[in-house]
């Protein structure tokens, strides 16, 4: 059964060129790494007798540069040309894959098939624009960084940043897609990479695109001791001079959170009275595990969850923590 993708480019190429094309099973793509098997939905097709591998591109932030390497490799390995088949496509995108001579499909916008020569150009379909903010995969690995988890000066590769956080290897290569894209490392030969930039320089330029870890603020009427990570308030007030809050905060993940409403003792307490709380949970986008060790939460993390509070005091006690990092 036809996929709509591969509708949507027989009928451009019929309206537009007059030109026929079959889609075929492309049973190979099971033998692909993770990180490109994941990256498109892939089928084989023919095309004025020549056989190309397609690629629908699933994310539009993947870089020229990726969608070339995928191409290189997969060549190597299957003899074909890879075709990409693109949602939208951007000024710079295009100007990027014609310059590497890649062939691709963006349905009643573009059609570059240099083996044909074929370059239909008619509109360009606005793309979304890079994210204003970093995926928190891509941040965890920046704080990773900074926290010398990741050391700055040394190589790494995605295969060990997977094993190390977590991450599948479909998430970290769009994480180092993300940071390659602003310069923020640096690729070298057999897919190992390094920190362009590291230290307090690395903190400034980053920092306005990293977010609050915090997702939501979650008020209970009991307090869980097994938990292991003191965020907020509580833990600035362990780093500095802060006082401690009226009740504990504690961050933990999503999961966490699910198992912990399961318990037959976890009652909420509704925001609007959450002065009688006697516990406050953060849930996080990325478990704080990755980074802290406990009783607390990684200190850059922490500031990040606190920079937009508006009590002076705690602010200042930001400033100190800041000041006295180990950059």
């Amino acid at each position: 059964m036809r996929e709509k993708w591969q509708k949507n480019v027989e009928s451009y190429l019929r309206n537009s060129l007059g030109i026929s094309l079959r889609f075929l099973p492309a049973p190979e793509a099971k033998q692909w790494p993770l990180h490109i098997a994941e990256a498109y939905e892939v089928a084989r097709c023919e095309i004025l007798a020549h056989t190309f591998l397609v690629l629908r591109v699933r994310d539009d932030a993947t870089g020229p540069a990726t969608l070339a390497k995928h191409a290189d490799w997969l060549r190597q390995r299957t003899g074909l040309r890879s075709l990409f088949i693109l949602d939208g496509i951007s000024s710079y995108q295009r100007k990027s894959l014609i310059e590497a001579k890649l062939p691709f499909v963006c349905p009643g916008n573009q059609l570059y098939l240099p083996e044909l020569g074929l370059d239909l150009r008619e509109h360009m379909t606005a793309v979304p624009a890079k994210a204003s903010k970093l995926a928190p995969a891509a941040q965890v690995l920046v704080l990773a960084c900074l926290h010398r988890k990741i050391i700055p000066d040394e190589t790494f590769t995605g295969v060990s940043l997977g094993v190390r956080f977590g991450y599948t290897k479909m998430t970290i290569a769009r994480a180092l897609d993300e940071l390659r894209a602003r310069q923020w490392i640096e690729t070298e030969g057999h897919g190992r990479h390094r920190f362009a930039i590291v230290g307090r320089e690395l903190w400034e330029k980053t920092r306005p695109l990293m977010r609050t870890p915090v997702t939501k603020c979650i008020y209970l009427d009991e307090w869980y001791p097994g938990e292991k990570f003191k965020a907020g308030e509580s833990a600035l007030a362990e780093l500095t001079i802060l006082g401690s809050p009226r009740r504990p905060v504690w961050a933990i993940t999503s999961a966490q959170w699910k198992t912990l409403q399961r318990e037959p003792m976890t009652h909420l307490i509704p925001e609007s009275v959450k002065d009688d709380a006697h516990a406050e949970f953060e849930l996080w986008r990325y478990d704080p595990a990755l980074l802290g060790s406990p009783p607390r939460v990684d200190t850059l993390s922490l500031v990040l969850s606190l920079q937009d509070n508006p009590d002076e005091r705690i602010q200042i006690a930001l400033d100190k923590v800041l000041r006295e990092f180990p950059w």
